[in-house]
């Protein structure tokens, strides 16, 4: 073996910015997030070096909860691709991971990149469910091509936002209603997936951020101009007018753009792209510890 891995330090944050610049066409995030998840608790960030200790892949595992672990940032020098070091960066982050009581790992890779895919599926990581995110702008009232053509409606109730008391309502009809199934018990939160809890629900009442309507319930932040909507639970009847809504709460929170994390159920993909929401498909990977 021709590389060593080892934790990565504040030093390894430059040489991996540069490496990495370039995986996407837009570029890459992992430059700048570096500095946060070696300062994160409940994380561990591993480089493989070459012989002169120069960082050529990272990788990192982050506990998001006593026994779940998310597996992110795998990244891998072109020079040194296919020698399995993702892999075995991979491999040590779940020997960690047991170390510290979880027992399931996942992550998630875009539908498209099929060799990622075939990567983690050879480490044992199994597929169990897509999600999807829907992004629009809204900046305006124009019409939509992916839609009916026509200007954008109003929904015919609006969110408010919800009681700390909504929070045990909102959780029954998510687990006894269509949406739970098909996302794993999952939500969405900081681009990682992990299990949905009541106490989540009711964080996000306390933190302002659980809206509700007689369409259903949405967990929502407005940052940076952009409406992030991490989880919701609505019924296939009620999906356009809860989505109307999140447009419309966007309006009202100063935001020119929107993203919804959505479970890939046709029905609530098709409520979306009919309202003008363009979707990203991504699949979840888990693997038992």
């Amino acid at each position: 073996m021709d590389y060593s891995i080892r934790p990565a330090t504040t030093a390894d944050i430059e040489p991996i910015a540069a490496f990495t610049k370039d995986t996407f066409e837009w570029g890459d995030y992992i430059g700048r997030v570096l500095p946060e998840w070696l300062a994160a608790e409940k994380t561990r960030v591993l480089v493989a070096t070459d012989a002169a200790g120069n960082p050529v892949a990272v990788g990192r595992g982050l506990l998001v909860s006593s026994n779940e672990l998310w597996v992110q940032g795998a990244r891998v020098h072109p020079d040194w691709r296919r020698r399995g070091i993702a892999s075995a960066i991979g491999g040590e982050l779940l020997v960690w991971a047991r170390s510290q009581g979880a027992r399931i790992a996942r992550l998630a890779i875009e539908e498209w990149n099929q060799p990622a895919r075939s990567q983690v599926e050879a480490a044992g990581f199994q597929h169990t469910t897509d999600w999807a995110m829907a992004r629009r702008s809204i900046d305006s009232n124009e019409p939509r091509s992916g839609g009916n053509g026509g200007r954008r409606s109003r929904a015919r109730q609006r969110l408010v936002q919800a009681h700390s008391s909504e929070a045990v309502p909102a959780w029954l009809s998510w687990q006894s209603g269509p949406l739970a199934p098909p996302s794993r018990g999952l939500f969405f939160s900081e681009w990682r997936w992990r299990r949905l809890t009541l106490g989540d629900l009711e964080e996000a009442a306390r933190q302002r951020r659980l809206w509700a309507s007689d369409a259903g319930w949405v967990n929502a932040n407005a940052d940076d101009g952009i409406l992030t909507v991490s989880w919701l639970e609505c019924g296939k009847e009620d999906a356009a007018d809860l989505i109307r809504s999140i447009a419309d709460l966007a309006i009202a929170a100063d935001c020119q753009n929107a993203e919804i994390m959505l479970p890939a159920v046709d029905w609530l993909l098709s409520a979306a792209a009919t309202l003008g929401w363009e979707s990203s498909p991504m699949a979840i990977y888990e693997r038992p510890l």
